[in-house]
């Protein structure tokens, strides 16, 4: 019966604050990831095709982080306990259905990547595919399928020949990142 009554309640104030540590945890992740990507690309020394590597690493770790986001504010499981959370969490966050981190199918590409690996590999493993790429989104019809690959002119990221636009999400993420801010200083929402 008490967990029942839990279920109903929803986040209680006391909780708060663990909510907030959480997703602060994960937004903090992200701005140092696009720091360390900053600087990268105002060095001069550097060269994107040296470091093309390091930045496809660094890109991909802020999908991660992003995805662990999107399930505070949408649960892959169907309870009631984590729906009531979600609902509170999109109400304190100003957050609607039309946020670009609820995107499921990023989500499910970085939770369930070696399945659509699987599934990457079957489609296109009989065709040109280049394992990395970093550079300017090319303008012609290449036929070349990109395993991972970012487009720092439009900020892109091409993952198993999968597109997502990351400007957005960065925005969004910088959005929630102000308020946490803010909750962390007061200890709750």
């Amino acid at each position: 019966m008490q967990n029942l009554k839990n279920e109903i309640q929803g986040i209680q104030p006391f909780n708060e604050v663990f909510y907030i540590e959480s997703l602060y945890i994960k937004t903090n992740i992200i701005l140092s990831e696009l720091g360390f990507y900053n600087e990268i690309c105002d060095n001069p020394d550097l060269d994107f095709k040296e470091n093309h590597e390091l930045i496809l690493s660094l890109i991909q770790n802020i999908i991660k982080q992003v995805a662990g986001i999107s399930r505070f504010f949408w649960p892959s499981k169907n309870s009631a306990f984590y729906k009531i959370r979600a609902k509170k969490l999109r109400e304190v966050y100003n957050i609607d259905d039309s946020c670009p981190i609820k995107n499921r199918e990023m989500r499910n590409l970085i939770e369930h990547f070696d399945e659509r690996l699987d599934l990457f590999l079957n489609e296109f493993g009989t065709k040109k595919i280049a394992i990395s790429y970093v550079g300017k989104k090319p303008i012609n019809n290449d036929p070349t399928i990109l395993f991972r690959g970012f487009f720092y002119d439009e900020f892109i990221f091409k993952v198993l020949n999968e597109e997502y636009e990351l400007k957005p999400i960065i925005e969004e993420i910088n959005r929630i990142h102000q308020i946490l801010l803010i909750q962390r200083e007061n200890g709750r929402f």
